[in-house]
């Protein structure tokens, strides 16, 4: 056993118990790293004891928190800013919602309009129903007031013991009257052309010229009727108004050319009848039209630009039956330009007065 501990170089004396001076010097050094260990440490608590109690440090760790400080105040007012603006936000968004969400409904809701219709329809009706009493009293006041004129016509007569009598037999008719009325409204343009020379076609009891001459006293008037009677009632009438007149028997005004006329007016016969009741010379040619109530219309029409002047007027007298609007397109291919002066219902008939020019 010694052998072996000492081929292992283990001395005798260690196996034996016994202390080398090289394992004592080992001891020591152990004993000196152990002292060296506390003295470490404790100069670490030292160390410690003396951070806690630095003044330097805590002056830079004030100094620190100074400087941070305002951003951080900064910071913390923008994030309170931001959650403000997101509740702002929230509430608009809410707000634009429920706005939305009455549009939608008023959308989907469907009004019942029906009750307003049948509100409207039956106003028409009432309306429809005071424009013809309105019509109706308007025809018997045109009537009264031609009557109270016949009747001081002929009081007057008596009274001072004159035979100037108004050679008209009746009451003359609605569309004399309306032709009339449409002269009077278009008065003052008619004053703007100056009329020289006017003719008036199919006279009948003469009125019509006679009032046109009784506003245009320079003017000299003509009248024409294929009824020999109705030019002497034409020429009685105008002479007994003082209007200077002449009268010609004769079909329209086919003998009148080269465009002499600055006025033109024309009351027809527009009755829709036969055509075998146009063209006779009895009193039935004062109403019957033929077909469409316009073949002697449609005969004059194509005469007009031989008759009048360059800037004349041709006023006409139609019904609706007449088909206005082909009368209209005739003028304007011949060259007319054309206005309503005047429209009027009377009882069954709703007469108009147009007026064609260049």
């Amino acid at each position: 056993m010694l052998i072996y501990r000492e081929k292992n170089g283990w001395p005798a004396d260690a196996a034996a118990g016994g202390r080398t001076p090289a394992s004592k010097q080992r001891t020591k050094n152990v004993v000196a790293s152990m002292d060296d260990t506390e003295s470490t440490t404790t100069s670490a608590d030292e160390n410690t004891g003396n951070l806690l109690d630095n003044p330097t440090r805590d002056t830079l760790a004030e100094g620190l928190l100074g400087l941070l400080k305002p951003c951080i105040d900064q910071l913390d007012d923008r994030v309170r800013a931001t959650r403000i603006s997101q509740l702002e936000l929230r509430q608009q968004i809410e707000s634009l919602n429920e706005e939305l969400m009455k549009v939608r409904e008023a959308l989907n809701a469907q009004p019942d309009l029906e009750l307003y219709v049948k509100k409207l329809i039956a106003c028409k009706h009432k309306i429809t129903v005071v424009l013809n009493i309105l019509q109706a009293s308007q025809d018997r006041l045109n009537d009264l007031r031609r009557s109270v004129g016949l009747e001081k016509g002929v009081r007057t007569a008596i009274l001072t013991g004159s035979d100037k009598i108004e050679p008209e037999q009746g009451p003359s008719a609605e569309d004399s009257f309306l032709l009339i009325d449409a002269l009077e409204q278009d008065l003052s343009y008619l004053k703007t052309k100056n009329p020289a020379i006017c003719l008036e076609i199919g006279s009948g009891s003469g009125i019509i010229v006679t009032a046109f001459g009784m506003a245009f006293q320079n003017c000299f008037c003509l009248s024409t009727d294929i009824n020999f009677k109705a030019c002497l009632m034409t020429h009685h009438t105008a002479s007994h108004n003082g209007v200077p007149l002449d009268s010609v028997n004769m079909d329209l005004g086919m003998s009148f050319v080269n465009n002499k006329f600055d006025v033109i007016i024309f009351n027809p016969p527009y009755v829709v009848t036969e055509s075998s009741e146009c063209g006779v010379k009895d009193i039935s040619a004062s109403w019957a039209g033929g077909a469409k109530g316009r073949e002697v219309t449609d005969r004059l029409l194509h005469e007009i630009p031989k008759m009048l002047a360059d800037d004349g007027v041709f006023y006409l007298l139609l019904i609706k039956e007449n088909i206005p609007g082909e009368v209209v397109n005739i003028m304007f291919k011949l060259g007319y330009r054309s206005n309503l002066v005047i429209g009027r219902r009377v009882r069954n008939e709703h007469q108009l007065v147009y007026k064609f020019y260049k």
